[in-house]
């Protein structure tokens, strides 16, 4: 099995060129995206996309947007969301501000 590394991802049976390179081109886009999104104090290491719905679940990218949208933006998830910032701050010992 032929296996290459593609920004640190491992790509096996990867034989079009020219779609490995629009693949490396992509995927340096996005990880300069997410760089210039950092830099402004983004935490961007778990994204969500539209394939971690339709692996799952048979629906259209629309669909699945939907899906993402309303579980990620109900209260129950911001109120989680919040709560583990607490819980994480506080095991660290970080001071409360007033």
């Amino acid at each position: 099995m032929d296996t290459k590394k593609i920004n640190d991802i491992e790509v096996k049976d990867y034989t079009d060129v020219t779609l490995q390179s629009l693949t490396a081109k992509y995927l340096d886009a996005i990880d300069d995206a997410k760089k210039l999104l950092r830099s402004e104090g983004y935490f961007v290491d778990n994204l969500w996309q539209t394939e971690d719905v339709t692996m799952n679940y048979d629906c259209t990218e629309e669909e699945a947007q939907e899906v993402l949208e309303g579980a990620l933006t109900n209260e129950a998830t911001y109120q989680q969301i919040w709560e583990a910032i607490s819980y994480e701050a506080e095991s660290m010992n970080l001071k409360r501000r007033d």
